[in-house]
């Protein structure tokens, strides 16, 4: 069943082109595995910076999470981020598509 996940970070105004720029140089998204993903910036908070992914499934999104790249990614937006963000993780099952 199709999952959707949705990544807050919270840092710095002054450091999100430094994040949003690493996110495009490593190739973030395309290396999830995600269906679909987009990396968004609040239009009232340029501090709050979201990725919405869509998933096939629970597994597909495990084996992200799971990922040894995936931890090279996260120190790469630490160090970005000026060593200062904090995350919050979600996770919905699509109930109509």
């Amino acid at each position: 069943m199709t999952i959707v996940t949705i990544l807050t970070l919270r840092l710095a105004p002054s450091r999100t082109p430094d994040v949003v720029s690493y996110y495009q140089s490593a190739r973030i998204l395309e290396s999830s595995g995600a269906s679909i993903a987009r990396l968004c910036v609040s239009t009232e908070d340029s501090g709050t910076v979201i990725v919405i992914a869509e998933w096939p499934d629970r597994g597909a999104y495990e084996t992200w999470q799971a990922s040894p790249v995936r931890g090279a990614f996260s120190q790469g937006i630490l160090e970005a981020a000026g060593g200062a963000v904090s995350s919050t993780s979600e996770v919905f099952q699509v109930a109509e598509a």
